[in-house]
């Protein structure tokens, strides 16, 4: 059973569960086309064998599949109770660009074996994804997408080169999330303001400021928040929605994380 979790631009974040066991027969799946899938076992065990190559290993909890679009595979089951993964599926030219940006070699990463031994970094980046809703999901599939190409392919990771428009370039960037925080911004409309592609424009963003474009947003909207808090008495659900979070649960948490202190704590204060 797969249930889409959440949705970016260029990514989507499914949780998927299965409950074959050893009685059941292996079942064939096509990946999708022009998509990338990085699925992370979070549970169980399964065997995974690829059609072309008929290479087949065993995932274990912890490991990574990557998945080429229109890749045809086989799963199947040595013990009882399931598995569950959490699968982000990435547009190909998204994966290419982030290929492209870090200087790793796609041939190599199709050369690779479809498995890999466990990456903390991406499962951390993708269960703080599936757990957490104030986090930009394109940005997580960028940076997971960075881990595992690098990973698959044995490469180091190429570090974004310095350049003296860069920091004119994430002046423009933060010019527009500052104007523009209350309304839902995506990562490819500040990059598009800073004239850079996504992938490019997160790891400048990210080498200049320290932080990513996501999270100087939720900064600026929680800036917002602090001050209407002090200097109005809107109810906390109005100003919520009325600085840019689509969801009330999400600002309150959000808000506590950050500031040590719930909104309605610290308007008492």
């Amino acid at each position: 059973m797969t249930a889409i979790t959440r949705r970016g631009r260029v990514t989507r974040l499914s949780s998927v569960a299965c409950t074959l066991g050893r009685q059941d027969k292996p079942y064939p799946e096509t990946h999708e086309v022009a998509v990338w899938t990085i699925a992370l076992v979070r549970r169980g065990t399964f065997c995974y064998r690829d059609a072309a190559t008929n290479h087949r290993q065993a995932l274990r909890p912890g490991w990574v599949l990557v998945g080429p679009p229109e890749a045809r595979f086989e799963c199947s089951h040595e013990h009882d109770g399931g598995d569950d993964c959490a699968s982000l599926a990435i547009a190909e030219d998204a994966l290419h660009d982030v290929a492209s940006a870090v200087g790793v070699s796609m041939k190599s990463v199709l050369a690779s074996a479809p498995a890999l031994a466990p990456l903390p970094r991406a499962a951390a980046l993708l269960e703080r994804a599936r757990l957490r809703d104030n986090a930009d999901l394109d940005e997580v599939g960028y940076f997971v997408a960075e881990a595992v190409l690098a990973h698959a392919s044995g490469a180091s990771v190429r570090d974004v080169a310095r350049h003296p428009s860069h920091a004119a370039r994430v002046g423009d960037a933060i010019d527009e999330i500052e104007r523009s925080c209350r309304q839902p911004l995506s990562l490819s409309e500040v990059a598009s303001a800073a004239g850079l592609s996504p992938f490019h424009f997160l790891r400048v963003f990210r080498r200049v400021t320290g932080t990513t474009p996501h999270q100087y947003l939720i900064g600026a909207r929680l800036r917002l928040a602090v001050q209407l808090l002090l200097d109005t008495n809107k109810p906390i659900t109005q100003i919520a929605y009325e600085v840019g979070f689509e969801d009330l649960s999400n600002f309150i948490r959000t808000f506590h994380r950050v500031v040590g202190a719930s909104p309605r704590e610290y308007r008492r204060r």
